[in-house]
């Protein structure tokens, strides 16, 4: 009973954090071009709204979903959005102290 009990939290869990984090990709992918402050608030209006769309989805457990839901699309939003920035960032040169010299 104890295991049937978690692998059902642990399928609602996936279920739940799997479509924010895809969301969250996604939203970081679509919007390269844009300012960071307006993919900031992309990222979070796009958070926001699945959080909303669970609270309507979800009868019993509405509040837990939508706060998973938000972490997910903002957490891996912010990741996506971190890796992509440092790869837009031009080259930095090491110092000439590092270099090795032959």
């Amino acid at each position: 009973m104890l295991i049937a009990l978690l692998v059902f939290l642990i399928l609602g869990a996936i279920v739940t954090l799997l479509p924010g984090a895809v969301m969250g990709y996604g939203c970081v992918a679509v919007s390269g071009s844009m300012s960071l402050r307006a993919r900031i608030a992309l990222l979070l209006f796009t958070a926001g709204a699945t959080a909303a769309t669970w609270l309507m989805l979800s009868h019993a457990w509405g509040l837990e979903a939508a706060i998973l839901s938000f972490a997910a699309t903002a957490a891996s939003g912010a990741l996506f959005l971190t890796i992509d920035i440092s790869k837009r960032r031009a080259p930095r040169r090491p110092h000439p102290a590092w270099q090795v010299r032959n």
